[in-house]
């Protein structure tokens, strides 16, 4: 799905904000680009979503050379989510927002009805369908930019911080639908740029970046492992591992565990 080739980026042309960066991630992978403020995380993204120009080095998405010739072919083949969900709005209401995707599309009319109510359902949004956008609470307003991206069928979703700006009910909510999305489609693939360690705990791999560069990637339960190389670049350890790891220490002994969920039930038993 996305093979990155030794890229570099700067923006004034002399400081590297990206030194030499590699990976590659699969379909229907589900992985989070982890970092403090300032790690080169979010620039990452916008030269994945080919928004900037790259210094050295090669993208490919969906086996195309990411280039300006082959923009138009990428594009529509991913979605973009952004941290501000005050500034992905477009139309009056929340189906209006859902239908402008659908619109540049061409999608005729009559099947668009349809289509809006499906993904607002998805995203539990399908009784907000008529209100107006600055009625709706941040976590709604991110839920209602993920509808207008699902009612694209993309093959890729890049969450840009897109819970940086929410109160904790509202990180909740959009994890939880991550997590939806994900069981309802395995072939889709999602990348998450964040320095959230809740959110990272759910995915399938964590590409960790400090000053420009990787410094880990693995699983989840493997890269938090490293408590204190990760605290030395400023991200903490999900509470559930913290957690897990107190239990251990009264000779709970408990091994596996990624969720709460996973944690009571393990308890209970």
């Amino acid at each position: 799905m996305i093979k990155v080739d030794n890229i570099s980026f700067s923006y004034d042309g002399q400081k590297d904000v990206l030194k030499d960066i590699s990976f590659t991630i699969k379909q229907g992978q589900y992985v989070t680009i982890l970092g403090h403020n300032g790690s080169g995380k979010s620039t990452l993204a916008k030269l994945l979503a080919g928004l900037l120009d790259l210094k050295r080095g090669q993208i490919h998405l969906f086996d195309l050379h990411l280039t300006e010739k082959n923009l138009p072919l990428i594009r529509p083949r991913m979605g973009i989510i952004f941290q501000n969900p005050d500034n992905q709005f477009i139309g009056a209401t929340v189906a209006d927002d859902i239908a402008f995707g659908l619109e540049n599309k061409r999608v005729p009319h009559h099947d668009m009805q349809s289509m809006i109510e499906l993904v607002a359902t998805q995203v539990g949004m399908q009784s907000f369908l008529n209100r107006e956008p600055s009625s709706l609470s941040g976590g709604q307003k991110q839920r209602v930019a993920i509808a207008g991206i699902l009612a694209m069928k993309p093959d890729l979703i890049i969450m840009d911080e897109a819970t940086a700006m929410l109160d904790p009910k509202g990180k909740r909510e959009i994890r939880e639908l991550t997590a939806k999305m994900k069981l309802a489609n395995p072939s889709l693939t999602l990348i998450s740029i964040t320095h959230d360690v809740e959110e990272a705990l759910l995915s399938d791999e964590i590409i960790v970046m400090n000053e420009g560069k990787i410094v880990m990637k693995n699983t989840p339960l493997e890269v938090f492992k490293h408590r204190d190389a990760l605290r030395k670049i400023e991200l903490d350890i999900p509470f559930v591992l913290r957690l897990v790891d107190a239990l251990n220490e009264q000779g709970m002994k408990l091994t596996g565990i990624k969720s709460m969920d996973e944690l009571v039930n393990t308890l209970c038993q």
